[in-house]
Parts: structure tokens; sequence; C-alpha cells
């Protein structure tokens, strides 16, 4: 029988960001590591049938900006699942031994 660790779940309040790709464009930071969940809700634009696609990756401030770069740690997006009720649930994976800076987008089809 298979033991499944609960991971936490982080909310976030995603942030469209007005670039036109085909799609909806929205970013989110925050700070986690090992396996979690960022969640948040897109109500009018998600639903069941939603194709999503997310990336993550490790933010910094550079000339007073955040701005994404490649760290040492490696950043994974396991599963991505639109729902009914307008929310999305990203899992994701930070392989680092500490919190650290991330960024989730995700772009909506």
């Amino acid at each position: 029988m298979y033991n499944y660790n609960q991971p936490k779940k982080i909310d976030m309040n995603f942030v469209k960001d007005g670039a036109y790709r085909g799609g909806e464009a929205f970013s989110a930071l925050n700070r986690s590591h090992g396996l979690f969940y960022v969640h948040g809700s897109l109500p009018g634009l998600v639903n069941s049938s939603s194709k999503i696609f997310a990336s993550i990756s490790e933010v910094g401030i550079f000339d007073d900006q955040v701005k994404p770069f490649l760290g040492a740690a490696n950043m994974m997006i396991l599963n991505v699942v639109p729902m009914d009720n307008s929310e999305v649930l990203v899992r994701c994976y930070i392989d680092w031994n500490e919190d650290l800076d991330f960024q989730v987008s995700i772009v909506v089809f």
C-alpha cells in the first residue's frame, strides 16, 4: 500500500501580466521548498475543460526588480488541474532544504 504524505497547500493570487500570447497569462510569487500545491482562483476563465500550461522558476531582486533566474535548485511542475469552480491546483516540487523565492506562471486557453 502506498503512503502519501499530504503536502502543504499555498493559496496564491494570480495577477494578469497583460501580454497577449493567444491565451490569458498570469503569475504569482511565493516561498517554499519540497512538495507543495499552488492554489488560485480565476473566476469566469477556468473550468475543467480549460487548457492550462504552467512553469516555475526561482526569482530574485536584480536592479530593484523581481526577475527569474536559473539557480542551483531543481524546480518542477508535477500536475496542473483546472476545476469547474474556477480554481487551479498546481502540484510543485522544489528540490532544496530550505524555502526559496519562486514564481509560478500559467497560461490559460
